[in-house]
């Protein structure tokens, strides 16, 4: 199968969706991430040109921890993406290229961040332009900002036996997790002084969005059983978009084959 993940800045891949976008390299299939801006935004000393070529170079290195087929960065100014005709042609172009089977990206909901959330709408209006045969199926992931809104995803991917890996993709990028991250917390000396703190930080950052989560839980209990979810630590949660191709239960396990094994040791 070819799968995209489509996300509104560099690093999001990693963080939403690197420990399934890992297995589904694993098990043969091939993966690409796109990210729509270049993520030129946001560090506390960096200059734009220079902190886009830092997030480009980070993203190269998380590929190759993660082995996906591609990693392409768009350059679009982050803070400034725009639900435009161009870059939802852009869009529509990069997935009718891959031949994506499966494409996430945003649920687009007021309340989250808003590049986010543009991201996600860029994806679901493009989509009527496909014209695709067959039609992917199009996954929802929920930024930080909407996690915690009420709702049930339908899947959930145990990633325990690939946390490391998700890890040390995230920790690629030390301009985020080493530097802007610190920095807005207030302990940016102490994190550089001090590698144990600095691999906290990564950690913390990294779980706060791959946490098991009451409704994360009952989507494992859904595939796995409550015994085998109760064993999951770390799991990464998604919905069937309403738009793109809909799918059977039976239909989910063939296109996320991970599920198939028992909970933590596919």
């Amino acid at each position: 199968m070819n799968v995209i993940v489509i996300f509104a800045h560099p690093d999001e891949g990693e963080i939403y969706a690197g420990g399934t976008s890992y297995l589904f390299g694993c098990l043969g299939h091939r993966v690409k991430f796109l990210s729509l801006t270049n993520g030129d935004a946001g560090h506390y000393s960096m200059a734009p040109e220079a902190l886009a070529e830092k997030r480009h170079q980070e993203a190269m290195d998380a590929q190759a921890v993660l082995g996906l087929a591609d990693y392409e960065i768009l350059e679009h100014h982050d803070q400034y993406l725009g639900n435009t005709d161009s870059i939802r042609l852009e869009v529509r172009d990069r997935i009718r290229q891959w031949e994506a089977d499966i494409v996430f990206s945003y649920y687009p909901i007021d309340g989250g961040h808003e590049d986010n959330m543009c991201a996600g709408r860029i994806v679901r209006d493009a989509e009527p332009s496909l014209e695709m045969t067959p039609m992917p199926v199009c996954i929802y992931v929920r930024d930080y900002f909407t996690a915690d809104f009420s709702y049930i995803p339908e899947i959930a991917v145990p990633v325990d036996h690939v946390w490391d890996t998700k890890l040390r993709a995230c920790a690629c990028h030390e301009s985020q997790v080493c530097d802007a991250i610190p920095y807005e917390l207030g302990i940016l000396d102490d994190v550089r002084s001090d590698p144990e703190r600095q691999r906290e930080v990564i950690y913390d950052n990294t779980y706060a969005f791959t946490r098991k989560t009451p409704p994360v839980e009952l989507a494992l209990q859904k595939w796995f059983g409550p015994a085998r979810a109760g064993a999951v630590k770390y799991a990464e949660a998604f919905e069937i978009a309403e738009f793109g191709r809909q799918i059977t239960d039976r239909e989910v396990l063939r296109l996320f084959p991970m599920l198939g094994g028992p909970a933590g040791t596919q």
